[in-house]
């Protein structure tokens, strides 16, 4: 219900802060489209299930993003039950993980093409559990939290009246969660095979945030 909540009170702002944004850029933006629909090529090969929609602004240099995204959703830890393995006593499943971006995003030449700037935040919230031996399962809910700058470039191909576009990002970005359950903290095996390779999920520090996307206008 968190996450309904956010995306409720994302949306709201997002929409009231467009609808403030009438000056005389509005004559501008009608020579393009101002509405965009992309998917990620990258998530997409992982089976991460989202749709970012766009909306250009101030003669197509400017433009606020707004993605969500939802990954597997188990009803169950079974799929753990069958293949887990304990882990210092414990047995830990994951169900599934959602999340929202949203982004602002400043394009150097304008015209909602070319070079950009861009600025990100990100919120996931992602499901796990873990058991001892002979014990009901317990859940547990862990927010990450994700803001990144990138440099990018959107390029619109000659074809299908130039509303189909793919553009490519990359920049940096930090990434904080803290997967625990008051002493008991989410721990993966980094080798499926030595129960000893057993490393404790959870992130604090810098990383490259890239990627591909593919969309079109409209």
């Amino acid at each position: 219900m968190n996450i309904i909540k956010i995306i409720i009170l994302v949306l709201t702002l997002f929409y009231s802060s467009y609808g403030q944004q009438q000056d005389s850029s509005v004559v501008n933006e009608e020579s393009f489209k101002t509405n965009t629909l992309s998917f990620s090529a990258l998530w997409g090969a992982f089976g991460l299930l989202h749709a970012n929609y766009g909306r250009v602004f101030d003669g197509g240099n400017k433009e606020y993003q707004i993605l969500f995204g939802t990954f597997g959703y188990e009803e169950d830890f079974s799929e753990a039950e069958e293949d887990g393995e304990y882990i210092d006593g414990y047995l830990y499943g994951i169900k599934g993980a959602s999340g929202i971006k949203g982004s602002y995003r400043k394009y150097r030449n304008g015209d909602a093409r070319g070079l950009f700037y861009q600025a990100n935040l990100r919120f996931l919230n992602y499901s796990w559990g873990y058991k001892m031996n002979g014990e009901d399962w317990t859940d547990v809910n862990t927010f990450v939290y994700n803001p990144s700058l990138v440099l990018g470039y959107k390029y619109h191909p000659p074809i299908l009246n130039k509303r189909l576009f793919i553009e490519l990002f990359a920049g940096v970005g930090y990434s904080y969660d803290d997967p625990k359950d008051g002493d008991v903290k989410l721990k993966f095996l980094d080798d499926d095979d030595d129960p000893a390779s057993a490393e404790e999920a959870g992130s604090n520090e810098f990383g490259p945030d890239f990627n591909v996307y593919i969309g079109f206008t409209f």
